[in-house]
């Protein structure tokens, strides 16, 4: 019963622990790469400041979540492949949510920080459920 009981607390500080891991790496990837964002929304068109920050989030965001956060050995080339396809999704949602919301006369800039939860959260699912599943 001790060793049973035991095992489920180990499994919920492992699950707490990964979440905590995702929000703290999640946060400094949002950082650089809303910081990328930000900038070139002053620059260029909100589909091509967008896909810009996703390229970059592409592979700092691979490598971050896949080796800190869900600790996987090799960064397999499914994994990646996975990866860019919730990355060009992620882009879409991205640029999408960012016009619409400035069709409403939000700034691109705002309406940028608006979408950051909606994407972390479908980020953070889809990266646990299907790309760094073994």
């Amino acid at each position: 019963m001790l060793i049973k009981e035991n095992i489920k607390i180990q499994k919920l500080n492992f699950r707490k622990s990964r979440k905590s891991l995702f929000i703290f790496y999640g946060i400094l990837n949002t950082l650089i790469t809303n910081f990328l964002l930000q900038i070139s929304l002053l620059f260029f068109p909100i589909v091509l400041a967008t896909l810009f920050s996703q390229i970059f989030n592409l592979n700092f965001g691979f490598y971050l979540y896949g080796k800190k956060v869900f600790e996987v050995k090799y960064l397999r080339k499914r994994y990646y492949f996975k990866y860019i396809v919730i990355s060009l999704f992620l882009w879409n949602v991205n640029w999408i949510c960012i016009s619409f919301l400035n069709s409403y006369n939000i700034s691109r800039n705002l309406s940028a920080l608006i979408v950051i939860p909606f994407l972390a959260l479908i980020s953070f699912m889809y990266q646990k459920y299907f790309i760094f599943v073994e």
